[in-house]
Formats: structure tokens, sequence, C-alpha cells
């Protein structure tokens, strides 16, 4: 009777660190987004749905059939893999200038184009309807959506909400691309194509240890590549949110035909110049409005910005000419 007590005893040791050793690898290796069913509303469009902390993705059938089930959920779970966490770092970075409890929002795709702005952005943030809507692919969506995610933070979730246009355009690109480290658009170096790569590599905006585009450099570095008219005569994607040609402008464009980068860079400098708070509240004042809040004209702060983003280039080994 007592070889059989221990016998049991040893046994129930046995499974008691099985269990355990089970419990832990869980721990240790979180699982897969559950994909599933969708039973609400538009169920037809999107029938299926991922419920994540930060998120509610909405997947299309016709997205689906365009890249095909192991292409879309194999660039689902990639994403998936960097969202939140990268969502988590926006609203750390806005903390003090957002809601304390910020719900998931809601996400769409759209990879068949179906909506009109797809044909000028790869996303957007629907102020009136609140959800984001993704448009060209996988690697589009890794580049743009933590930008997206902070128009909706800056937008919906705030007490002052950003004004169109410079503001929300410079808030959304300082906070994603320079605050943040965006796991999500380093994954896929930012949606640029190997020769892109070859170039802002060669002129320093590379993360060596990472191998891969850093966000920050590229950012810096294509607003001095703008400012010193390497884009005069091309079109680019203005903060007005339309595309327009680049016109040698001097001593600056208006302020309402900057760039993404140069908005998002001239955002860095008055921060650093006058101090987050004092900027993150007057996000909501018109950009027409300028000089009376900054006390300077916008042409005079676009040529101060450049002398400090030229410096902050050299600082940061970036090799950049309009040439």
């Amino acid at each position: 009777m007592k070889k059989l007590g221990y016998f049991v005893r040893l046994l129930c040791l046995i499974l008691a660190l099985l269990m355990l050793s089970g419990m832990l690898a869980a721990c240790g290796s979180p699982s897969k987004p559950k994909i599933e069913e969708n039973t609400g509303w538009i169920a037809e469009t999107y029938p299926y749905v991922v419920h994540m902390k930060s998120a509610t993705w909405y997947l299309a059938a016709d997205d689906i059939a365009l890249l095909g089930e192991e292409a879309f959920f194999e660039g689902l779970n990639a994403i998936l893999e960097n969202q939140e966490q990268d969502f988590a770092d926006a609203r750390e970075a806005l903390k003090g200038y957002i809601d304390d409890d910020i719900p998931p929002i809601e996400i769409r795709t759209d990879f068949c184009g179906k909506a009109g702005m797809s044909e000028t952005a790869g996303a957007y943030y629907n102020g009136e309807m609140n959800y984001i809507k993704l448009f060209g692919g996988w690697d589009d969506a890794c580049s743009t959506l933590l930008h997206e995610y902070v128009h909706y933070l800056t937008l919906h979730c705030a007490p002052q909400p950003a004004s169109f246009g410079f503001y929300s355009e410079g808030v959304a690109n300082y906070i994603s691309m320079i605050a943040c480290k965006n796991r999500m658009a380093r994954s896929v170096n930012s949606g640029m194509s190997e020769e892109q790569l070859a170039f802002y590599k060669a002129r320093g905006a590379w993360d060596e240890s990472e191998d891969c585009l850093d966000p920050m450099k590229f950012y810096y570095g294509t607003a001095q590549f703008f400012a010193l008219g390497g884009m005069v005569g091309m079109e680019y994607f203005s903060v007005s949110d339309i595309w327009e040609p680049r016109y040698e402008e001097l001593p600056s464009p208006e302020i309402w035909h900057v760039s993404h980068p140069e908005a998002a860079c001239i955002m860095a400098w008055l921060i650093e110049s006058c101090g987050r708070d004092t900027v993150m509240q007057n996000l909501s004042t018109s950009p027409d409005d300028f000089e009376s809040v900054w006390s300077l004209p916008f042409p005079e702060a676009y040529q101060k910005w450049l002398v400090w983003n030229t410096q902050k280039c050299v600082e940061l080994g970036l090799n950049v000419a309009a040439g």
C-alpha cells in the first residue's frame, strides 16, 4: 500500500509539472488573433471580423478573393504582429492630450478600391463615420495605418481636435513617423521599391541594426529634399490632401501646400522651440492664423525651420541634396 501511495503521489507531481509547463509555454507564445464570422451588420460585404484590444477589423470578401485566401490571411497576420504595440505607442506619445479611455477603432479593408478616396490615398480615416479604410494591399496598410490611427486619436478622441490641413496632417505624421518607432512601416520599408530604398540607403536613412528604412530619418531627409527644391516640377501629396505640382516658391510654400514630411518636421521644430504643451494646445487653430499663434509669419517660420532641419540632418548623418 505504501508503494502504491508513493507512485500515486509521484504521478500527481508529474501531471502537475506537465500542466505548469503548458501554462508557461502558453504565456510565452501568444496565440494568433481569432478570425470570427461576422454575424452583425454589413456581413455580406465583410464576412469576417477580428477583435483586437485597440481595433476591430472587418475583412472584405472581395479583397480575400482578389489576393487569394492564403496571401490575404498571411498579410493580415503579419500586420497584426505589430499593430497593437504601434497603437499603444501612439496613445502613449499623445498621453495627456487625448481621452484616457480610447475605444477600439473600426478598420475595414478595401483593397479592391471601391471607395473614391482609393484613387488618391493608401488609406483614410473617415471622421464622420469614425472608421479607417485601407486601400491597395497589405504593404500600403502597413505603411499608412499608424498615421490614420493618429488621425482617429487627434480628431475623435481629443478634447481639442486638430484642425484640417497643416495641423492634422503635421501631428499625424510627426507622431507616426518621428515620435514612434512604427514597426508596421518598418516591416515593409514603407512600401518602397528597391530603387527608392537604394536612394535613401545611400543617403543615410537606413537603420543598420534592424536592416530597414528608418522612418524618422526618411522623414527628416525627405523634408529637406523638398525644401531644397528637389521636387520642383513634380507632383506630390500636400497637407490639403490633394496631389499638386511643386513650384519654386520663395521664401516658402504656402502653409496649405507643404508636403507631409515638411509638416511633420516643422511640428518637431515647433515642439522643440516652443514646448510640447504649447504646440498640442494649438492644434485646433486654423493654419491661416499661424502668425497670430506663433508671432511670426509662416514664410519666416519656414526659413527658421529649414536652418534647424539642416542641422538635424547633419546630426542624423543624412546626406541630402536637391540634385
